[in-house]
């Protein structure tokens, strides 16, 4: 599922910004010293940092479907939260600098992303892609941040995705179908009524 967000992500930046993939990589990789110093051409990188349940948008809502004497229970799927640090690397600042504004406003003019760059199990979500860009309460400490990936200082935006993950399978359970009523018919008043 990650892999299916990823992807859809690598397509969002190149539809919308757009990012020449032969020109610029999309990566994402930990944004460490050493992996920064192998960089050989202008590099987005989106760095999967925190999953965390969305508990606002927790639901605890069941479904049933019914066929014949058969039903199938659905619980609401949980609603989590992948936020990525999108940093820019380039030989150039004005260049990084340039680029890591086009991926903000493309970014920011969607904060549902499109169904056409939706892949794999993306594409059959039960609630739209919902994603937040640069949102205080939703951003690392970068001192912290960078201090912890042994980098360099380095302007960079967060990301957050919310996805709906399914937590248990359905349930099946056999439907009452039927209703028996017995009456019992006797003389209003006598002994046996």
């Amino acid at each position: 599922m990650i892999h299916d967000l990823d992807e859809t992500l690598r397509e969002l930046l190149v539809t919308t910004v757009p990012i020449d993939p032969l020109a610029v990589d999309i990566t994402f990789t930990m944004p460490g010293k050493d992996w920064a110093t192998a960089i050989t051409k202008p590099t987005v990188n989106l760095f999967l940092y925190d999953i965390r349940e969305n508990a606002e948008l927790r639901g605890n809502e069941r479904l049933l479907a019914r066929s014949g004497a058969t039903g199938v229970e659905t619980r609401a799927p949980a609603r989590v939260d992948l936020a990525y640090l999108v940093s820019v690397w380039t030989s150039d600042v004005a260049d990084e600098h340039r680029l890591l504004g086009n991926v903000l406003r493309a970014l920011l003019s969607r904060p549902v992303i499109p169904q056409e760059v939706l892949k794999g199990t993306m594409t059959t979500q039960s609630y739209p892609l919902r994603a937040w860009i640069a949102q205080a309460e939703r951003t690392p400490n970068v001192w912290d941040f960078w201090g912890g990936l042994d980098g360099r200082l380095k302007a960079a935006l967060s990301y957050v995705v919310t996805v709906a993950v399914e937590a248990a399978a359905p349930a099946e359970y056999g439907l009452v179908t039927e209703k028996v009523l017995k009456l019992q018919l006797g003389v209003p008043g006598s002994a046996s009524g």
